[in-house]
């Protein structure tokens, strides 16, 4: 969908990704997400809450104040039935991670969910990896086939480089990926 209005002439790929901080949390007039609910745990304080709560930290992207998309990062652990990183002796079956819990854009925002995605991997690798254990990042792709066309957005992450972290996992969820 084309641009339109508050949005026209943004270039998404260099947009400013800014920590959400109480000044921002009324922001979200008019944003407009192919997932309502999304646009709900906005609205309704949701995010707001569990950033409070310290299960999670946000980060939005805003074009004046317009909200433009949001993205949460949260601890995670990753748990495979097969030993990983035998090559450098490790021998573990369960890993710490970094979960990429809500990524929501504006539908009239083209680019931004990768914009999103892009600065949250570099975030974790040159900012959470150098103070904390960390190995691998996490995303629950969203699968809804209760929806025409189906909803599905395994193939979002796959083009960024993440992969199932069960090869055998099909159509469904949770569609767990790591990178």
């Amino acid at each position: 969908m084309a641009n339109s209005g508050k949005f026209d002439g943004v270039d998404f790929s260099q947009l400013d990704i800014e920590l959400l901080t109480p000044e921002l949390r009324s922001l979200g007039q008019g944003f407009r997400c192919v997932r309502g609910e999304f646009v709900t745990y906005w609205k309704q304080g949701r995010i707001q809450r569990e950033v409070d709560a310290y299960l999670c930290q946000c980060w939005i992207s805003r074009v004046e104040n317009a909200l433009a998309g949001y993205i949460t990062l949260l601890a995670d652990k990753l748990q495979v039935e097969d030993v990983l990183l035998v090559e450098e002796g490790v021998k573990y079956r369960t890993f710490p991670a970094v979960k990429i819990g809500l990524l929501a854009v504006d539908r009239r925002t083209k680019g931004l969910g990768v914009r999103l995605m892009e600065w949250a991997i570099d975030y974790v690798i040159t900012e959470v990896v150098p103070i904390i254990g960390v190995r691998f990042i996490t995303v629950d792709a969203l699968y809804d086939s209760d929806v025409e066309p189906p909803y599905d957005t395994s193939g979002f992450y796959s083009k960024l480089g993440f992969e199932f972290a069960d090869p055998t996992e099909a159509m469904g969820e949770p569609r767990t990926f790591t990178i």
